[in-house]
């Protein structure tokens, strides 16, 4: 299957890197926005949240071999990792740091400036670890949080839509 193919049929699909082919599982979508982690401690995939915004959401996998089955189910984390409301939200984005511990990386503007009038804004970026993990209950929980806030420089805004980190 090519890759424009996939682009006109949506849908979830994975690549198996040995075969080098594409399996398509159906027409659903998981509920990630953007990347998703596999988490062997909760046997799950972790990413942000596509459906509600602001939460981390966790999904039972797949199998690779399954070929065509049903959306697998999934959840939200109780807690709201980060506030995509407030009127000075830009992007988020989420990395996975081994051990079902995450870092996020939030930016917003810092008060007093507008991202629509103004080429080049300051910028503030807030980082938050913690860690995910389901509670005896079976609910699953983003605990231990710990958040920073930094002051940037001036950034051109291409350089705010999208933070990125990496864990080594």
């Amino acid at each position: 299957m090519s890759p424009q193919h996939m682009k006109q049929d949506r849908g979830t699909f994975s690549f198996d890197t040995g075969r080098l082919t594409w399996t398509r599982h159906g027409s659903w979508l998981l509920p990630f926005h953007g990347e998703a982690y596999f988490v062997r401690e909760l046997d799950a995939w972790v990413g942000l949240c596509s459906h509600q915004k602001g939460y981390i959401a966790v999904c039972n996998v797949i199998s690779p071999d399954d070929g065509l089955c049903e959306c697998p189910t999934w959840t939200t984390v109780k807690d709201r990792v980060y506030n995509n409301r407030w009127k000075r939200y830009l992007a988020a984005s989420l990395t996975y740091m081994g051990d079902a511990e995450f870092c996020l990386l939030e930016t917003i503007t810092r008060k007093g400036y507008d991202i629509f009038t103004e080429s080049r804004t300051r910028m503030l970026l807030r980082l938050a670890t913690f860690r995910v993990e389901r509670q005896h209950s079976g609910e699953v929980r983003a605990v231990d949080m710990r958040t920073m806030l930094y002051k940037c420089p001036h950034w051109e805004m291409e350089c705010s839509r999208s933070p990125t980190a990496f864990w080594i």
